[in-house]
């Protein structure tokens, strides 16, 4: 079993104590410590290279877990007291790298606002883009909140980043959750949801409407409770908030969305901090979003891939776009119009390729 380690440190008195951390699959991490575990305060530290030589054991303590969350380092212990803390690495204003070892008992006794520091700030521009379908969408006029309207393949309300879904949120009333839980319908969502690194349901009211409105339907509340519950674990990755007003559930969904995009957003370690916290995954093992497919989005596809030399027809584009021959001539004929592509040809063998390559595209939405 993996044991974290405290030793002394000889050759330092202000950072009297070393740190070995070991990290499942990755490797170990050794750092200098002024003290060997974060009571009052945080503790700050800094990087080594190595075991440093002559220094001695103190305490050997096995890890029952270890686990990277952003720029932090999770490290949880197999002992009574003192089983959980966290490393966090982040810089000062110069860019110089700053480790701080925080646990339960320190982050008590911290300001609010560095308890929880993914907390602060939230309330920055953001776009969301509200689906089409949505006849009374969330206005968010109380927030520096940008709105678009485009056909979302899932959700009522997401993040979308060069097409691709980051973060969504569904919108539910109590009357509609217990429709579509019972009738088999939020599974299914449920499934769609769960394909965005970051998904989310909110009702508009609260679990206790959710159960006289089924049992008004001539339904048990205990079995509506059975079926919700086993709708949630069997989709753990999509979070459920009861928000008990519309208001709240706006209000809600516009901080979580701000949250998970703020995650996403996160300052990467410089490249001697990664390669010790074990390689970064590439970007093709991050996880994609669902991608939006509305006009917008498929004339974005057909001028990037124009641009890279692809020459187009209508029905190589609509299998690119996975919708129908008429709507894919129409998406060209528009970016032809918009002086993106350009037509050879006639007939069955007329082809659309780009004007000139790296061209800006005008707003598709027009």
């Amino acid at each position: 079993m993996a044991t974290f380690w405290i030793g002394t440190n000889p050759g330092s008195k202000r950072f009297p104590f070393v740190l070995r951390i070991p990290i499942p699959g990755e490797g170990r991490i050794f750092l200098a410590a002024i003290e060997s575990w974060p009571r009052s305060k945080d503790v700050f530290c800094y990087q080594l290279d190595a075991w440093p030589e002559g220094a001695e054991i103190i305490q050997e303590v096995p890890v029952e877990a270890a686990w990277r969350v952003g720029t932090g380092l999770h490290l949880t212990l197999r002992r009574p007291r003192g089983r959980r803390s966290i490393f966090v690495w982040t810089k000062d204003r110069a860019g110089k790298t700053l480790i701080f070892w925080r646990s339960q008992t320190s982050v008590r006794a911290a300001r609010p606002g560095i308890r929880v520091p993914e907390a602060r700030g939230l309330e920055r521009p953001i776009e969301i883009v509200a689906d089409v379908a949505e006849r009374y969408p969330w206005q968010f006029r109380t927030y520096d909140a940008t709105i678009a309207r485009r056909a979302l393949p899932v959700g009522d309300y997401a993040v979308v980043r060069d097409d691709e879904i980051r973060a969504v949120v569904e919108r539910k009333t109590p009357a509609d959750l217990a429709t579509a839980a019972i009738s088999g319908q939020l599974m299914l969502a449920l499934a769609d949801l769960g394909k965005a690194p970051h998904a989310a349901v909110v009702i508009e009211g609260r679990l206790s409407d959710v159960l006289k409105i089924a049992e008004h339907g001539k339904r048990r509340a205990g079995w509506v409770l059975n079926v919700l519950a086993a709708i949630q674990v069997a989709h753990p990755m999509v979070m459920w908030m009861f928000a008990e007003t519309p208001r709240l559930a706006e209000d809600w969904a516009y901080r979580w969305l701000a949250a998970s995009i703020r995650l996403e957003n996160r300052t990467p370690l410089d490249e001697r901090d990664a390669q010790v916290l074990g390689q970064r995954p590439t970007q093709a093992e991050l996880p994609l979003g669902p991608t939006v497919v509305d006009a917008a989005a498929r004339r974005s596809l057909l001028a990037r891939e124009a641009e890279s030399g692809t020459i187009w027809t209508s029905r190589s584009a609509a299998e690119e776009c996975r919708v129908a021959q008429p709507t894919a001539a129409a998406d060209l004929k528009r970016l032809v119009t918009q002086g993106v592509l350009r037509v050879e040809g006639g007939g069955r063998s007329r082809t659309y390729r780009a004007v000139a390559p790296r061209m800006t595209l005008p707003n598709a939405s027009r």
